[in-house]
C-alpha cells in the first residue's frame, strides 16, 4: 500500500469497528473536517475468520502503511468488548476504542442525516467516501470471487439493521462511529 493522499496530518483522526468471525470484521478510518460539516470515509478494510487480537493487529499495520498518524477516538460494537480492548491496545492506549456513547438506532438514524446531506449538497456536505472505499474483499470461501463486499457497496444496498442478517457490517462501523462522535 502507498501513502493515503486524501489523508490530513492537522485533522482528527478515528476509527469506526464492526466485529465479526466468520461475517467479516470491518475498520473504517474517517476524519471529519474542522467544521464538522463533511466527514471523509478515508479507507475501510475486511477480514474474515481472524480474532480481535489479529484484527487489530492487522488494522494496525494498514494503519502505519497507509501513513496515518494517531488516532484521536474509536468506537466498535459494545457487546464485544474483547474487540474494544484488542483495538485499544494495538493501538497502545487503553480506552481509546469504546462503545458509542449514544444506542444503535440514534447512530443509524445520523448516519442516514449525513448520507442524505452528501447526496443534497454532491459531497461539499455530509459522509464523504475516498475512492479507496470502493476497494472489493472477498471471503475465503468465495473462490469464484461472486461476492464481493466493499463499504460503497454495502452503503448503496444498506438494509434495515437486522442482527445476524445480511451485509451491513460497514454500516455497522459507521453507525458506531456517529453513535460515538461528539460532532454529529
Amino acid at each position: 500500500m502507498t501513502p493515503d493522499r486524501f489523508y490530513n496530518p492537522d485533522l482528527d483522526l478515528y476509527l469506526g469497528i464492526d466485529k465479526g468471525f466468520r461475517n467479516p470484521n470491518v475498520t473504517i478510518w474517517l476524519q471529519p473536517d474542522r467544521k464538522w460539516e463533511r466527514v471523509l470515509v478515508l479507507y475501510a478494510h475486511y477480514q474474515w475468520l481472524r480474532t480481535p487480537d489479529e484484527n487489530a493487529r492487522i488494522a494496525l499495520a494498514i494503519h502505519r502503511e497507509r501513513g496515518y498518524g494517531a488516532v484521536t477516538a474509536g468506537w466498535g460494537d459494545p457487546s464485544a468488548p474483547d474487540m474494544l480492548r484488542a483495538y485499544s491496545l494495538a493501538f497502545r492506549k487503553e480506552g481509546l476504542i469504546s462503545g458509542p456513547r449514544r444506542p444503535v438506532e440514534w447512530g443509524e438514524e445520523v448516519l442516514n442525516q449525513w448520507l442524505k446531506t452528501s447526496r443534497v449538497t454532491q459531497g461539499r456536505m455530509g459522509l464523504v467516501f475516498a475512492p479507496d472505499c470502493t476497494r472489493k474483499f472477498y471471503a475465503p470461501n468465495d473462490r469464484k470471487r461472486e461476492q464481493p463486499v466493499s463499504l460503497v457497496l454495502e452503503i448503496q444496498h444498506k438494509e434495515k439493521h437486522e442482527p445476524g442478517k445480511g451485509m451491513h457490517h460497514g454500516p455497522d462501523g459507521l453507525r458506531y462511529f456517529f453513535g460515538g462522535w461528539e460532532g454529529a
